[in-house]
């Protein structure tokens, strides 16, 4: 029987049971040390409200602040330890089982169909991405998330660096997300990231007639211990492959894929045509 893990709904509830778990300790902490909420607010410049906030896991904190909390309260590392796990949640609750396996991958196989991956999306036009994301995210959740988002893109530029190939339906490039301005930034940057030696940028053109991506995007990335994982993700839900079999058919898939886009070279050149540039 082929196993994956369960899907993963991003409408679960906030505050997550991790920061209402940290928030938890920290009380416990104050309270055992015999410090009040104004007093711990006075000694890390925040309101006695805002502690409450934090304590109740209503509003996140960020790593800074955990530490300060941490060193006032006597933690001696206590609460510094969930820093690590906290940073998962930056990113939107679909993709967090995959954010470390991303972030640690010698080498990523990547097919979109639909929109541009995320490591090689402008901030602009991240921006809008998540600006158009339905039902509305919230202002700060936006900001939150563009952050997350631009910070995976190190990966980018990490030292060793791994392996990143990606394969694009031309389709989607062709959609002006954010207007014309955000658009051509957006192309100008896919032809400096696919100029990266390591980094390799092909594209189905829309004269393909095979009847390629009918299941959808997917990623396939190796761990350092060269074992591959799959990864997909859709209508806000999204899988972390494991079985064998069905990472094999995954891998196989992108080869096909692959050897039906245009090679690196013929693509940039393609995408300088959608600029206008010869």
């Amino acid at each position: 029987m082929k196993r994956m893990t369960e899907p993963v709904n991003p409408s679960e509830p906030l505050p997550s049971a991790l920061r209402r778990g940290l928030g938890a300790q920290m009380r416990t902490l104050r309270e055992k040390r015999g410090v009040s909420r104004q007093q711990l607010g006075g000694d890390t410049n925040f309101s006695p409200s805002t502690i409450g906030a934090f304590e109740r896991g209503e509003r996140a904190m960020d790593a800074e602040t955990i530490e300060k909390v941490d060193d006032v309260l006597g933690g001696e590392g206590l609460l510094k330890a969930t820093v690590p796990y906290l940073e998962e949640e930056r990113y939107a609750p679909q993709f967090r089982n995959f954010a470390p396996i991303e972030a640690k991958a010698v080498s990523l196989w990547v097919y979109s169909t639909h929109v541009l991956h995320g490591l090689l999306q402008t901030e602009a036009y991240a921006r809008q991405v998540f600006v158009d994301h339905w039902p509305p995210v919230a202002a700060e959740e936006i900001e939150n998330r563009l952050t997350a988002r631009l910070d995976r893109q190190a990966l980018l530029y990490r030292d060793p660096p791994p392996v990143l190939c990606f394969v694009l339906e031309e389709t989607f490039l062709r959609r002006k997300v954010g207007g014309d301005l955000i658009w051509r930034e957006q192309l100008h940057h896919l032809l400096e990231c696919g100029r990266l030696p390591h980094v390799s940028i092909q594209l189905i053109p829309l004269e393909c007639e095979e009847a390629l991506g009918s299941e959808g995007s997917m990623t396939v990335a190796e761990t350092s211990q060269h074992r591959m994982l799959g990864y997909v993700e859709g209508q806000g839900q999204s899988w972390v492959i494991s079985d064998r079999a069905v990472v094999s058919e995954m891998v196989q898939r992108h080869a096909n894929i692959r050897g039906m886009a245009l090679s690196p070279k013929d693509s940039a050149r393609r995408i300088q045509r959608l600029l206008g540039e010869r």
